[in-house]
């Protein structure tokens, strides 16, 4: 590794890093556009990416990579898929898959060993979905197959592989295996891969026994972020 070491990080989304980001004096960086934040400390230069829901908008993840990192974390938030991982554990995941692909993404073996050394929980693998899971019911059944279910991880461990960067894919988990999710959130996600409030109010106007359930699972989510 290079003498000052360079680390990114992803998340998808604002609200997944507003916890981390109050804990080091980050500053957005170059292009607004591009979501990118930094900040020094601890001998390490860190790069924060917000990839979106789905990983939508890679560009700047892409140009980072190029430039040079020794380090590549994909954080985040997951629902679980089994009832050993409960809400706020957080997981580090040996591998990675996505949908009937043969394909399975690895996490770097060492930098797996160094997430559990900070206290995370090893487990075999995350699965990558193309749609947020609400249902306890599909959770249930994608437990035969993985051990949390996200929307990034696949996509961006495959560049990390192009360009030849160490990465891990590192989640907490934010909603039992269980639980029903209080609203349809694929219904709530923008084209910059934000979730939009303004859909989320109208599932709400339409269905208010919602708002206890939602409340909760706010609550939740912002404790293992």
């Amino acid at each position: 590794m290079r003498q000052n070491t360079r680390i990114i990080v992803s998340f998808a989304v604002r609200s997944e890093f507003a916890p981390w980001r109050r804990l080091r004096n980050f500053e957005r960086v170059g292009d607004p556009a591009a979501r990118v934040y930094s900040a020094n400390g601890s001998g390490a230069g860190i790069d924060v990416v917000l990839t979106g829901v789905g990983g939508r908008n890679l560009a700047a993840m892409r140009k980072l990579l190029e430039e040079g990192t020794d380090i590549f974390i994909l954080s985040g938030l997951a629902g679980s898929l089994k009832r050993e991982h409960a809400a706020g554990t957080v997981l580090v995941a040996k591998t990675i898959k996505r949908n009937n692909a043969d394909k399975v993404m690895m996490s770097d073996d060492s930098l797996v060993k160094l997430a559990v050394q900070c206290g995370a929980t090893p487990v075999d693998s995350f699965f990558t979905s193309d749609a947020v899971v609400a249902s306890a019911s599909e959770k249930l059944r994608l437990g035969a197959r993985a051990d949390a279910v996200e929307m990034e991880s696949f996509h961006l461990m495959a560049e990390a592989r192009r360009y030849r960067v160490p990465a891990v894919a590192i989640r907490a988990i934010s909603d039992g295996v269980d639980e029903n999710l209080p609203l349809d959130f694929n219904r709530t996600i923008d084209e910059d891969g934000e979730f939009a409030w303004l859909p989320a109010l109208s599932q709400l106007v339409s269905s208010p026994s919602r708002l206890p359930r939602l409340v909760r699972f706010g609550f939740e989510t912002s404790k293992s972020a």
